[in-house]
């Protein structure tokens, strides 16, 4: 394996020395806030490394079997919900801020009103959140009294 290390690491150990030293770079001169923001992007792209890369957004979801479908609808909500957020993202405070609540709320409200039978769908959504709330635990649970 040492033969195909094209990145010349000599080992476990340098590999982390390196990651560390790369962090402290990033946060260097940065407030308690700002270090907290990288730290949260740092955990997604070692998560998105982790699971590969999602499929890329497609823009033509015409003439497709429900699967495809399905895929192409995620992966665009992905992108857009999570360009909203960084279009309203705001240094130094919690996360998700009030504003990024507020505004993913109205984007879900939005949606809903041009969906027809829009009341079996949040029917359907309650049981789907319910059902990943029970599969793994909310992080913000955490802060909130008796949890």
């Amino acid at each position: 394996m040492a033969k195909d290390n094209k990145w010349q690491i000599e080992g476990w150990g340098a590999a982390q020395g390196q990651i560390r030293a790369a962090i402290e770079f990033l946060f260097d001169g940065k407030t308690a806030g700002a270090r907290a923001a990288i730290a949260d992007e740092l955990v997604a792209l070692v998560r998105s490394i982790a699971r590969g890369e999602p499929p890329k957004p497609q823009t033509e979801p015409f003439d497709r079997d429900e699967y495809a479908r399905e895929s192409w609808a995620r992966a665009s909500a992905h992108h857009i919900v999570d360009g909203a957020l960084s279009a309203s993202e705001r240094s130094g405070g919690p996360l998700p801020s009030p504003d990024q609540i507020a505004l993913l709320r109205e984007i879900s409200r939005r949606a809903l009103w041009h969906m027809p039978n829009s009341a079996d769908e949040v029917r359907k959504l309650v049981r789907y959140v319910t059902m990943e709330n029970l599969r793994q635990p909310n992080p913000l649970d955490d802060d909130m009294p008796g949890g």
